[in-house]
């Protein structure tokens, strides 16, 4: 918001610090600077900690980041913060980091939800330290792949977030497994994020290009023992054209087993979905 027209918006009328959560929110400002709550109540910046002690202890705001407040909505007072769909797009800008939503959090908003996830996952295109707000445990994955992310829209109380599309999501869950819980939990997401439409193969292949060739495996090995689509050739047509050692299943295993070799994955666990 910028901060003339907070001011043009507070011209006629005398806003004091406690009156500010409710002041933002009826006028559906969802975040706000500490440059901008300065001009808003024509205090000097130093003084804005004091000011707004009170409405932070009786958790009507919060810190998002450094120089950047959100107002909290009454309904999520008891979590101390709004949910973090809804500031997240505000907090990523102020960070000057682009991004989209991933693994477990993606996956959920696309109807995968067989296990809630316990962190908003978003990839990023600097490293983040993991943050808690509120309720919410943030956790940020530095990616190079930013730029070629495959995104969609959704919508939240404050405008739209991209999260990664389903094919994206899908590779991104096969590359990390310890990021997702698990070789059994990736199973259980692709599963799920096939059950409603199948994966777009031209689009996964296009998408390859970004990702290891043991995302790639995973991903094909798991489709074809443990949904009903048609045979992922066009994954396997990548991995033959990798010049690559033989990847692992799960990474977070021993590297003994029996190999795949139409897969070139080295199955050194078992895979026990419960979908």
């Amino acid at each position: 918001m910028d901060i003339e027209v907070l001011r043009n918006g507070a011209k006629n009328e005398r806003v004091k610090a406690s009156e500010l959560p409710s002041w933002l929110l009826s006028r559906g400002i969802s975040s706000v600077t500490t440059d901008e709550i300065a001009a808003l109540l024509a205090i000097p910046v130093n003084q804005i900690p004091q000011r707004l002690a009170a409405p932070r202890k009786r958790s009507e705001m919060v810190l998002l980041a450094n120089g950047l407040w959100a107002p909290v909505p009454p309904e999520y007072m008891t979590w101390g913060a709004p949910p973090a769909i809804d500031f997240i797009d505000a907090l990523m800008r102020r960070l000057n980091a682009d991004y989209y939503v991933g693994w477990l959090s993606a996956a959920a908003l696309h109807g995968a939800s067989h296990h809630a996830p316990q962190a908003f996952q978003v990839a990023v295109s600097r490293a983040i330290r993991t943050k808690t707000i509120g309720r919410s445990r943030l956790q940020f994955y530095h990616r190079s792949h930013i730029d070629f992310a495959a995104t969609v829209n959704v919508e939240s109380k404050n405008g739209v977030v991209p999260i990664s599309n389903r094919e994206m999501t899908m590779l991104d869950i096969a590359g990390g497994i310890g990021i997702v819980g698990g070789i059994d939990n990736a199973a259980n997401l692709i599963i799920e994020l096939c059950e409603t439409a199948a994966p777009d193969f031209a689009l996964l292949a296009a998408l390859s290009a970004h990702y290891p060739s043991s995302a790639i495996r995973r991903l094909g090995f798991l489709l074809e023992q443990f949904t009903d689509i048609p045979a992922p050739e066009r994954l396997k047509l990548i991995s033959d054209n990798r010049e690559t050692s033989i990847s692992l299943l799960d990474p977070q295993s021993p590297s003994v087993g029996r190999v795949n070799t139409r897969w070139q994955l080295k199955i050194n666990q078992e895979v026990f979905p419960d979908v």
